[in-house]
Parts: structure tokens; C-alpha cells; sequence
């Protein structure tokens, strides 16, 4: 697999202030996998697993604070020469170990010269129980597949290519669109999880697929008693197993769990959004850039880490969703069309950015209305309005652009309908959303 993380990676080896690095994610993400493909553009790779081998866990703790006697030990443990500049260490599974991740301090004003990334899962929870090296750490986030990293997994970079150069003055022909419309299709039952598209394009079938799936989650469940307190346990579990039917609804607490505190609800769902597991779209009044100036943090919606987690926490079946035309054709499909437009926007994020997305509602008792994502492109806010098919009226889309003339002087409508424009609508496939990051009208 093609990952763009591996990108930003080389770019990171090259800089000259650089420091450790801490790429962070959901799980299963492929972070691991990312550093191994970036660790062969070095001579020398120490990988050190602190869960799998507990001696390297060891010896972090005894040398903590004497980064040079600790990569002696490491290479003596490893038979791996530690050469400034000729070596990657890569310090995985760090949660577990508290001198592990504040050791990246004392890689950074010792050791400058070495490059130093770490890994671990739901690291954000061990962070704020940590005494932390702000500072002398960079960030860097990694998400799933995206959709153009799924087709080039399959071997089409060069339908990825061929998207990349369309736009509504340059559509494509009836059979291309009809057929990237079908693995949006498969990509949103699938998800962007790479050991599941891993099985999918080297033949697994699609309940080998499902069984993934049903795996991974487990494993995050599990999680949640690792990283957090007995007590939060509930509620992560809680918020994990309900947030996915509620995708795209205005977020209420009573809609997971009527019985339960707000508080307790908000810190597990807070927990999860720092863990990447969870993402919030905030509403903003969208009267100007940037839009999180003019957020309102109590009015959100909720959307997960990957499409294919969400359709199978919903209990729909691969094999059910796609008709014959192959199409969506189910009523959860506006849901997880929705789930898939946020989870583009956030994999558009720069990796050492944190990913936000925005909303806009009126709740005018006359006149309401919501525009599901809003964004922001230099000066420019563009509005964007999913349909999980073709149609559907833009009501809410014009009255934004009617109100916000000054600063949004088109909206999108992302959709199954091919390229187009109408009444300063531009229409959007699916599959071409990443087109935004470039897109001139």
C-alpha cells in the first residue's frame, strides 16, 4: 500500500529542526506498518516493541534520563548499530511505559542527531495521565485508507489519476462514473481499515472481511479497560457502541443513554476524540474565516474513525447493501454517506495539524435549516451538502449562500450524480471529494 503518512515521513527525516516524533491515531490504523516502510530509507532500523518484548521496557526505565548509555543497551539488545543520521529508532507500543514517552525529551536536547519516532494506542489517554515533553515533540496524525488510497491499494493509481484532472468542465463518461460509484460503494461498507482491504483485494471473501472487522472492535473495546479508569469503561463502551446510529443528528447525551450523567457521558466522549476514535463537527456561525472562532462547543455532531466500523456496529451485512445497479440502496445509506464525507475531510487534514470539522444549523422556528459540513479554503467558506443518491433538494444550501454572500460565493453538493453546476451549486461525486483541496470554480 501507497500511504500518504509515508510522504510527510521523508519529509520529516529531511528537516533540519527536527525533532522525535509521535505519530498518533486510532488503532489499526497502520501506524506501525507506516514507520517499517519509512524505517527502509535508513541503513540502520531498531525496532522496539515495549508490549512484545518487556526487556526493552526494562532497560527505558533503568537508563531513563542517560539517552546514550540507553542506546548502547539498545544496541547491545538489538545487535543494531544506533548511527546518528543512519538510524531510525522506532519505540512502539510506549503507552504502557511512562519513561518511554518522556524520554523523547532527552532525545531531543542530547541526542538531536538521532531520529527517534514512537507509536502506542490510545496514547492520548496515557498522555494525560503523563507528565509530557511539550515542546521537544512533534505530531504527526494518521488515519485510515481514504478512498484514493483505496483504489491505488487495488492497483489503480491511475484511476486516482484520472480523478485528480476532473472537474465539471472535464467529467468523466457514463462507465467511469457508474464504476467509481460502485467502490465508493464498496468502500463504504469495507472502511479504510488496511488489514480489511488488505483481505479485500487479495480475494478474502466478504465475511472474512466482516470477521476484521468485528476483531478490531473488539480489540478497541477491550482497550477501554487499559487506558481509563473502571468507572469511565461504561460510558467509552457506551459511546462506541451508539455514536454510529446517531451520525449526522444534532449530538443529545439522552439520545446514548437516558439514565446516565451528561458529565460522565461528555468526559468518555471527550476521551474518545482525543484518542482519534471519535470526531466532533462543531457548529460555527460561518460568518468568516477562520471558522473555529466562531464555533459553539455545545452544539456538535458525531462521527467515527472508519465507515466500516459504523456499518458493522449497525449490523448491516456486505452482501445486503449493494443492489443490482450497485448502488446504496438501504436507509442507513444517508448515515454512512455522511460518516464517509467527514471521514474525507479529516484524512485532508496536514498530518501535524489536528483534524476539526464544522457545521452550520438555524434553528429559527419560521425557518430552520443545516448544512451538513462547512469549510474553509484561504479567504473562502464553501458549504457542503450531502445526498446519498442523486437528489434531494438544496433548500438549506441556498439560504446559507443567500446569507453568507460575502464570504461563500458557491456550495457544493457532494452525491452518486455526476459532475455538474446549477444556481452557483457545483455537484460533487463521491469519489472525487479530495478534488476540494485543489478545486477552482
Amino acid at each position: 500500500m501507497n500511504r500518504k503518512i509515508l510522504k510527510y515521513l521523508e519529509s520529516w527525516q529531511s528537516k533540519g529542526t527536527r525533532r522525535p516524533l509521535l505519530l498518533r491515531g486510532a488503532r489499526q490504523v497502520g501506524k506501525t506498518w507506516a514507520v517499517r516502510q519509512h524505517g527502509k530509507s535508513y541503513p540502520h532500523f531498531i525496532e522496539c516493541n515495549l508490549d512484545e518484548r518487556p526487556e526493552y521496557a526494562r532497560v527505558i526505565r533503568d537508563l531513563y534520563g542517560n539517552p546514550d548509555k540507553l542506546i548502547q543497551a539498545l544496541q547491545d539488545l538489538t545487535g543494531v548499530p544506533a548511527i546518528p543520521g543512519k538510524t531510525l529508532l522506532f519505540l512502539d507500543e510506549i503507552q504502557d511505559t511512562p519513561e518511554a514517552l518522556k524520554s523523547l525529551r532527552y532525545f531531543k536536547e542530547k541526542l538531536p542527531e538521532l531520529h527517534v519516532i514512537a507509536t502506542g494506542s490510545l496514547l492520548e489517554f496515557a498522555i494525560k495521565e503523563q507528565s509530557f515533553p511539550v515542546g521537544r515533540v512533534e505530531f504527526a496524525h494518521m488515519f485510515p485508507l481514504d478512498f484514493a488510497e483505496f483504489i491505488a491499494a487495488k492497483g489503480r493509481e491511475d484511476l486516482v489519476t484520472r480523478i485528480q484532472a476532473m472537474s465539471h468542465k472535464n467529467p468523466p463518461n457514463s462507465t467511469t462514473h457508474d464504476m467509481l460509484i460502485h467502490e465508493y460503494a464498496s468502500y463504504l461498507l469495507l472502511g479504510g481499515m488496511p488489514e480489511v482491504v488488505n483481505t479485500h483485494i487479495n480475494g478474502g471473501s466478504l465475511q472474512e472481511c466482516e470477521d476484521i472487522l468485528q476483531v478490531i472492535m473488539a480489540t478497541y473495546r477491550e482497550d477501554f479497560y487499559k487506558y481509563a479508569s473502571h468507572a469511565k469503561v461504561p460510558y467509552l463502551r457506551k459511546i462506541f457502541d451508539n455514536a454510529p446510529r446517531l451520525l449526522g443528528q444534532k449530538f443529545k447525551y439522552s439520545n446514548i443513554d437516558r439514565e446516565a450523567r451528561s458529565r460522565d457521558l461528555g468526559q468518555a466522549l471527550n476521551l474518545m476524540v482525543d484518542a482519534g476514535i471519535v470526531y466532533k463537527a462543531i457548529h460555527t456561525s460561518a460568518d468568516g474565516v477562520p471558522l473555529s472562532a466562531q464555533e459553539k462547543g455545545e452544539k456538535f455532531k458525531v462521527f467515527m474513525v472508519d465507515v466500516g466500523i459504523c456499518a458493522r456496529i449497525l449490523g448491516l451485512r456486505l452482501s445486503d447493501m449493494l443492489t443490482a445497479d450497485k448502488r446504496m440502496n438501504h436507509l442507513a445509506a444517508g448515515a454512512l454517506a455522511e460518516q464517509f464525507v467527514a471521514q474525507e475531510l479529516v484524512s485532508m487534514t496536514v498530518p501535524n495539524h489536528r483534524p476539526s470539522l464544522h457545521y452550520w444549523h438555524r434553528e429559527a422556528k419560521s425557518s430552520q435549516a443545516e448544512v451538513d459540513f462547512v469549510c474553509e479554503q484561504g479567504s473562502r467558506i464553501y458549504p457542503i451538502e450531502v445526498k446519498s443518491a442523486t437528489g434531494g433538494a438544496m433548500k438549506s444550501l441556498h439560504m446559507f449562500l443567500s446569507e453568507k454572500a460575502a464570504h461563500a460565493p458557491y456550495g457544493i453538493k457532494v452525491s452518486q450524480a455526476q459532475w455538474g453546476l446549477q444556481d452557483q451549486i457545483y455537484s460533487i461525486p463521491f469519489y472525487a471529494l479530495r478534488n476540494l483541496v485543489n478545486y477552482s470554480v
